[in-house]
């Protein structure tokens, strides 16, 4: 029997999950999550001067971003407005890999969907971005997001409890709603109402040492 989860306020999800579970997260960082944010900055700006992603996974890791729809070769110049909505990848394999590689030798076959260069101006605003985060991005820049907290659909992030494998409710240790303890196993019999819900994990790990520095 399904149990409706529904509340008017602002519903926050706090998961406590052993550190191999956090991967199974990819897909549903996939979809799309909402970071409330500054806008109106370059695409640089957004990932490592406020979300702490090092320049150098930026230019090494990141080989693919779209913005708004379109390919972008200068994270410099791109700019994140409010409402955006921004895609990473690592480098994917083949031809069509290649060509939406930024600053590749094959940018040019695909003008009509590149991004064209914006100049930053100093309109920046508090704001929110929608953010999507596809294979070795996922894996490796998930659990920074997931550990500071994201906005998720809340369509979405019913739909990611009931299809997660068994073995991964073995590794969700804890779980709280509101504040309020949660028996983790009833979070796949829930129906999410909510546009927009709170998630934010922690690992087993942390939670240790959290008791530590408490005793």
């Amino acid at each position: 029997m399904k149990t409706e989860f529904q509340n008017n306020l602002t519903t926050k999800i706090n998961l406590t999950v052993k550190p191999d579970r956090m991967s199974l997260f990819s897909s549903l960082l996939g979809q799309g999550f909402t970071l409330k944010i500054r806008t109106g900055i370059s695409i640089r700006d957004l990932l490592c001067r406020q979300i702490d992603v090092s320049d150098d996974y930026l230019d090494q890791r990141i080989q693919t971003i779209f913005l708004d729809g379109k390919v972008v070769d200068n994270v410099d110049t791109a700019v994140v407005r409010q409402g955006s909505s921004l895609a990473l990848s690592a480098a994917m394999p083949g031809l069509a890999g290649a060509v939406l590689r930024r600053g590749g030798a094959y940018a040019a076959m695909r003008s009509q969907i590149s991004h064209k260069n914006n100049t930053v101006d100093d309109s920046a605003e508090n704001g929110t971005v929608t953010l999507k985060l596809f294979n070795l991005v996922a894996l490796e820049l998930g659990p920074l997001f997931l550990k500071q907290g994201i906005w998720i659909s809340g369509k979405n992030l019913g739909n990611f409890f009931r299809r997660v494998p068994d073995f991964f409710w073995d590794g969700c240790l804890t779980a709280e709603i509101d504040g309020n303890t949660q028996d983790v196993r009833k979070m796949s019999l829930m129906e999410w109402r909510q546009e927009q819900i709170f998630l934010k994990l922690k690992t087993k790990k942390e939670l240790h040492q959290q008791k530590l520095d408490i005793s």
